[in-house]
């Protein structure tokens, strides 16, 4: 009785090296036990594959501490981003300083005295403005 590996179907495709290796472990295993190939025994085979699970559990949990650290660094940014809002609307309402003082404007604010309304006014398609100025000039 032949062991045929388990992903036989797939085996023409890419698979990882730790799966295709569990493969041979298990043919090697089934049919073949004491052989030795390229001065290789089984065990050697096993006891390499056996690092790579101990690896990839490593990395796994140190994947999971990392996603967990990179969780507790975003909470502390949206803590100090809130803590950041509170300190800009506290001089904003502060009687000494408010929201045209030189403060405002050295924390990165434009003061209240120099906003614009952002309104642009575009002329008309059909009244001439800057698009029918240009044409007469060329």
């Amino acid at each position: 009785m032949y062991l045929m590996m388990a992903n036989a179907r797939t085996s023409t495709q890419r698979r990882r090296p730790g799966r295709k290796a569990e493969d041979i472990r298990l043919v090697w295993k089934e049919q073949a036990p004491e052989a030795v190939f390229a001065d290789k025994p089984l065990a050697e085979l096993e006891a390499s594959l056996a690092e790579l699970q101990q690896s990839n559990e490593e990395l796994k949990i140190k994947d999971q501490a990392r996603s967990a650290a990179v969780k507790t660094r975003d909470d502390k940014v949206k803590s100090l981003a809130a803590l950041l809002r509170n300190v800009v609307k506290g001089v904003q309402c502060h009687p000494a300083y408010g929201e045209d003082s030189p403060l405002y404007r050295a924390m990165g604010y434009v003061p209240f005295s120099e906003r614009k309304t952002g309104l642009i006014r575009r002329p008309k398609a059909g009244t001439g403005g800057a698009a029918a100025i240009e044409k007469t000039v060329v």
